[in-house]
């Protein structure tokens, strides 16, 4: 009887030590994504750091990659889910079903430039082009000149538009094609007369001395870069892209409620843990200013409903350049499922 009761009690004192017990939480979701050295990529660095990936139920896994276009060809070989991306390479993806658009970035219109050396005669005229005004440049300045230019980026279209601008084809000059990192290094040494690169490249090019002969918003090419994800993962983890989601624009919330100047430190901090560079605060608030973000209410905008909206404007134009630069491609209009804003709209 004594054994009984003995083995009674103990029964109760575990059973109530399993219920007042925390659960033990689920193991958070892994999610590969890929990112540039650029502006985008601070957010979700800026979110693991504070932990906020973790609270959503995900592990983000940040992998790191020179373009945008290296990014795209390396969807299957690095098996990423999501990636912040610029529009032109993200375009000829979604020409081949392979991945899809989910958010806007942020708009990187500013951060996009043609650059020359400060003694070039391409800045002894600006507005050549009274369409233009703000775009330096004449035909006879720009013809036959060597421009070092990354491939299917957002500079390549930059620099599609400017030419465009001064009555010029790309027949008309020397295009060399190299990654941003080789390119201005080849440009500081002397090799170039004209560099089309992105921030924040643009930034190092501009403290050397070089002069912006056009950014892409006097050229009136709108740069959005993309969140996309892989169609594959879409399909079999909605809930982990809508966290994703959620982790993205709560640091985009974060930004428009502290603004730049409070979040300069922790970019400044990003700068030299993702992209190994000594940005001052200085540098940090210009890159957040020139990097406009979209909150949720804003993000639904820009996508509109089912017909027109502005953002499938911007990306109707890129995906006809796309189209320009693989002519020999069979290649069809992003679908509208492709760039469908469907996650955003079950956030509301």
């Amino acid at each position: 009887m004594r054994l009984r009761k003995l083995f009674c009690c103990c029964l109760t004192v575990l059973l109530c030590l399993i219920l007042s017990a925390p659960a033990f939480a689920a193991e958070p979701i892994k999610v590969r994504t890929a990112w540039m050295d650029e502006h985008e990529t601070f957010l979700i660095w800026y979110a693991k750091e504070k932990g906020w990936d973790k609270e959503a139920g995900l592990d983000i896994i940040m992998l790191r990659f020179d373009s945008g276009k290296s990014l795209i060809e390396n969807v299957r070989a690095y098996d990423w889910a999501i990636a912040g991306c610029g529009a032109v390479p993200a375009m000829q993806a979604t020409m081949s079903d392979q991945v899809e658009v989910i958010a806007i970035a942020n708009d990187e219109s500013s951060a996009n430039m043609i650059l020359t050396r400060p003694d070039s005669p391409i800045l002894a005229e600006k507005g050549f082009n009274p369409d233009f005004p703000n775009v330096f440049g004449t035909p006879e300045s720009v013809k036959g000149k060597l421009i070092l230019c990354p491939k299917k980026t957002s500079a390549r279209y930059l620099l599609d538009k400017w030419l465009a601008a001064l009555g010029l084809e790309e027949k008309d000059v020397k295009i060399e094609e190299l990654e941003p990192t080789p390119a201005l290094g080849a440009f500081k040494n002397g090799y170039g007369d004209i560099l089309a690169v992105w921030s924040p490249f643009t930034r190092e090019a501009e403290t050397l001395g070089f002069k912006v002969a056009a950014h892409s918003q006097d050229c009136g090419a709108t740069q959005p870069v993309l969140l996309v994800a892989d169609r594959a993962f879409t399909e079999k983890n909605p809930d982990a892209v809508r966290a994703f989601l959620k982790v993205y624009l709560r640091v985009v919330d974060e930004i428009k409620a502290q603004g730049p100047e409070t979040l300069a430190p922790a970019y400044v901090r990003f700068a030299e843990a993702w992209m190994g560079k000594k940005f001052s605060e200085a540098d940090a608030i210009a890159e957040l200013r020139e990097h406009p973000v979209f909150s949720l209410e804003e993000q639904l905008a820009l996508f509109g409903e089912d017909g027109e909206s502005p953002l499938k404007a911007w990306l109707a134009e890129i995906a006809a350049f796309s189209e320009k630069m693989n002519p020999d491609t069979a290649h069809r209009h992003a679908t509208p499922e492709a760039v469908s804003g469907r996650f955003l709209k079950a956030l509301k």
